[in-house]
């Protein structure tokens, strides 16, 4: 198993405005309440980038923001890993409706907001770091599987990793046949085994062989089948308990991913 340090951490869904919040309600302490949740307002942006951005590239820059400022590293000196299931589904949507058009004009800023690395590519803009970054896409899978990278990256490269996970909606009438349910994001800052200061530490690893039943969230169950950032709550749920844990993420339909939670 891949062994790790969680430095830091951020989330902003329905009723988990933040991680200070969020941990309150995944620990079973308190109630989301999701019409006071805020919109995601991501920093070190300019203000004309700030316009320019989406909402769902907002969501994943705030996440990313706020498990940096946890871990009290350096943003701009991290690689990072963004995991990203859909992509811009209203940037997507847009486009699809100009290309049944006669005329057929699609936009140059909804091209640059259709690329799946959009989020990371923001990212860097925003944080000014020119370290290496990977986007992520597995459908449902892809929180084991941006997780693994950035898990396999620290190990290899013996340095923090910025992890960030999310899941938007598409609008109507893609949502009828790919529905998403929320906005869902989560900042993870991972470090070499043993880090000091660290908020847990973590062992994981691919296995042969379906999850034998998928832990259910805390919060947001109606998502598990359709959201992708949704099947990082039991691990976030675990570490706001502050109780040692041992899950068992699906992975396909085959496979899945160990975690063990030791929290420091």
């Amino acid at each position: 198993m891949i062994a790790a340090s969680l430095l830091g951490i951020g989330l902003h869904a329905p009723g988990l405005a933040g991680w200070p919040a969020g941990r309150e309600v995944l620990a079973g302490r308190a109630r989301p309440d999701p019409a006071e949740t805020p919109a995601p307002q991501p920093a070190n942006l300019s203000p004309r980038e700030r316009r320019r951005v989406s909402a769902a590239v907002r969501l994943a820059l705030s996440v990313g923001q706020e498990a940096v400022a946890q871990a009290g590293i350096d943003a701009a000196a991290a690689p990072s890993v963004f995991g990203w299931a859909h992509g811009d589904g209203a940037t997507v949507q847009k486009i699809l409706v100009e290309l049944a058009t006669e005329e057929r004009f699609v936009s140059p800023k909804d091209f640059h907001h259709s690329v799946h690395n959009v989020a990371v590519g923001y990212w860097a803009i925003a944080t000014g770091s020119q370290r290496a970054c990977t986007s992520v896409a597995a459908a449902l899978d892809t929180f084991p599987a941006a997780l693994l990278k950035a898990l396999a990256q620290v190990q290899a490269d013996r340095e923090p990793v910025v992890l960030v996970v999310c899941d938007t909606p598409f609008p109507e009438p893609l949502n009828r046949v790919c529905p998403v349910g929320a906005p869902i994001g989560v900042g993870l800052v991972l470090a070499p085994a043993g880090r000091q200061g660290a908020l847990a530490q973590l062992h994981a690893g691919y296995a042969a062989g379906a999850a034998p039943q998928a832990p259910e969230p805390p919060a947001l169950p109606e998502l598990w089948p359709h959201n992708a950032a949704v099947r990082a709550l039991p691990l976030l749920a675990a570490l706001a308990r502050e109780a040692p844990a041992a899950l068992q993420l699906p992975y396909g339909d085959a496979a899945r991913l160990e975690l063990e939670v030791t929290p420091c």
